[in-house]
């Protein structure tokens, strides 16, 4: 029923707008609708997003009906203001969603341009705010606790999500320690990454270990989750 509202919503509110609609019950291939596409270069089948799978592994319920206004990021590096309508079952689960992602990059671009011809001298103050601190608040115009990055097919998000993981570990993957792996695998697991079809092969993939250690690992991290939670 809602696949109709998207076109509607697509044209209403402008081509600066992205409409998304995603059934989560199938996360690898969640758009079954989608308005002005070219925004997030996603089409048809796409799978969700990092926001979203993590929403789908700490099994979200109804005590929030919609998120509004939060941060957002394109396959092209685009800023995004996002917002998502989540659609529950009967018994409360999020089993769909329906996004608008405006492209507000034009914006901040304009932005910088104006505060770089207004602030010429590094030492003078607009309304009493330095420029460094004006800067300051550009970057982080949208920047809130929600940030969510969209991907054209589920080997992009697959990849990102473990790229992004290993970054902060400054070292060639397959030189992890045991110690190390398993905290990626944690991570990873918190985050959604395996609900996606064929994560845990990438990963084993990336990490040089095989498969049935990947499921170890999470085995281990589901067992001790339920022990810390019981």
């Amino acid at each position: 029923m809602y696949k109709r509202i998207v076109p509607f919503l697509g044209a209403a509110l402008g081509k600066d707008c992205e409409v998304v609609l995603h059934d989560l019950r199938y996360p690898d291939e969640s758009v079954i609708a989608i308005a002005n596409g070219d925004i997030s270069s996603r089409k048809l089948g796409a799978p969700a997003t990092d926001f979203i799978l993590k929403l789908m592994q700490v099994g979200k319920k109804r005590d929030q009906e919609y998120m509004t206004n939060y941060y957002g990021k394109s396959v092209n590096g685009h800023t995004l203001r996002s917002s998502t309508f989540f659609i529950h079952d009967e018994e409360d689960n999020i089993i769909g969603a329906l996004c608008l992602n405006y492209d507000v990059q034009r914006y901040l671009d304009v932005r910088k341009q104006l505060d770089a011809f207004i602030l010429m001298d590094p030492g003078k103050h607009i309304d009493g705010m330095p420029q460094d601190n004006a800067k300051k608040e550009d970057d982080h115009f949208l920047s809130v606790e929600i940030s969510e990055s969209m991907y054209p097919t589920v080997d992009d998000a697959i990849q990102h999500l473990i790229q992004r993981t290993l970054a902060p570990y400054g070292t060639e993957a397959k030189r992890l320690s045991q110690a190390e792996r398993l905290a990626v695998v944690e991570d990873l697991y918190k985050n959604g990454l395996f609900v996606l079809k064929g994560s845990v092969y990438a990963l084993a993939q990336i990490l040089g270990v095989s498969e049935p250690t990947i499921y170890r690992y999470l085995n281990r991290i589901k067992k001790e989750n339920h022990n810390v939670q019981g």
